[in-house]
């Protein structure tokens, strides 16, 4: 039997098990991208009830399988749960996890797309830039990030986000007109490396048809 570890990072998702159990993905600084079982976290009062959540950050301490991990132990650091409160928002980090979930792999170190979400959730929190713009921002940083960002040379918002440390980037004003630009650049973007559409997508699309 392997040792159990402790692993750092951000649950991008959560499935429900049986009566009891979660099957977590979760972004990891050292692991990347891992599936951690989360036995017994819906029973009630489970001391795994709170870090077993959406956007939970925290650090987990795990104990490896062939392919997975049970968790054995956990600490939070951050929950987001506010978050969960407004559709909109709730629907932006779910794209943002979605779109990590899409290019994070497991054994391969996700640090920068850690930090890249933890900051994407304190900017929907904050109000600013809106939730288009940080959605469209994060997913610019994102390839830029994994190698798959296209040069763009005349747009000031692009070349900001491109170029700001990942605790930077979304410490920008956006009007109408640079949110527009950025979402056109993100999309014509992700349409050249997605092999199928988002589900956030869909939500936020009728989140936008009800405004």
């Amino acid at each position: 039997m392997q040792d159990e570890i402790t692993v750092r990072g951000i649950v991008l998702q959560v499935t429900l098990l049986g009566e009891y159990d979660k099957r977590l993905v979760v972004l990891t600084e050292q692991l990347g991208k891992v599936t951690i079982f989360a036995n017994g976290a819906r029973r009630k009062n489970s001391r795994f009830a709170a870090v077993t959540q959406v956007f939970t950050m925290g650090s987990f301490h795990v104990r490896p399988g062939k392919n997975t991990y049970t968790l054995t132990d956990a600490k939070i650091e951050r929950v987001f749960l506010d978050l969960t409160q407004d559709m909109e928002q709730y629907a932006s980090a779910s794209y943002c996890c979605e779109l990590t979930d899409y290019f994070t792999r497991e054994g391969v170190g996700g640090k920068d797309e850690l930090n890249l979400l933890y900051m994407s959730f304190l900017a929907l929190l904050e109000g600013t830039p809106g939730p288009a713009a940080v959605r469209a921002a994060f997913a610019i940083k994102l390839l830029d990030i994994e190698g798959e960002m296209p040069a763009e040379t005349d747009i000031a918002a692009v070349q900001y986000v491109l170029s700001c440390p990942i605790i930077r980037t979304f410490r920008f004003q956006a009007g109408e007109e640079s949110t527009s630009w950025l979402e056109t650049v993100a999309k014509k973007a992700l349409d050249r490396v997605l092999d199928y559409p988002l589900k956030s997508e869909a939500i936020l699309s009728e989140i936008n048809s009800l405004k």
